[in-house]
């Protein structure tokens, strides 16, 4: 049984899943989903031209992407385990010492995994 009013819940399981929309559309503006892993994307190479420093451009712009690309995929990562965690009444609870997590971190930050006890604080 949770810690958390149903309110409460729902009100960070809609907000978690408007940040899921917002990342995969982040996601789909630079890159495309990868039909073999459901949240993994390819970032897309782009073209620019075919002149030298066109070249260079489209190298730079690429490896901003890839980093993009692996933070979105963590993100939607994170945000998708927390969704899961609410369906399984096991939202809130610290993955380190099992504590109930603030609601005042779950609203700051909907995804968060440890509580802000000393303790867990310490051992990051």
């Amino acid at each position: 049984m949770s810690n958390y009013s149903q309110k409460f819940l729902e009100e960070r399981r809609n907000d978690l899943k408007g940040r899921k929309v917002a990342i995969l559309n982040q996601l789909k503006s630079f890159a495309d989903p990868d039909p073999r892993q459901a949240s993994n994307f390819n970032a897309d190479f782009p073209k620019y031209g075919d002149d030298e420093d066109e070249n260079a451009a489209e190298v730079a712009a690429f490896e901003g992407n890839l980093f993009l690309e692996e933070t979105l995929e963590t993100s939607l990562e994170m945000v998708e385990k927390a969704i899961n965690k609410i369906a399984n009444n096991t939202y809130g609870l610290c993955e380190k010492c099992g504590s109930y997590i603030s609601e005042e971190r779950l609203i700051a930050m909907p995804t968060a995994t440890r509580c802000t006890n000393t303790n867990c604080k310490k051992n990051r």
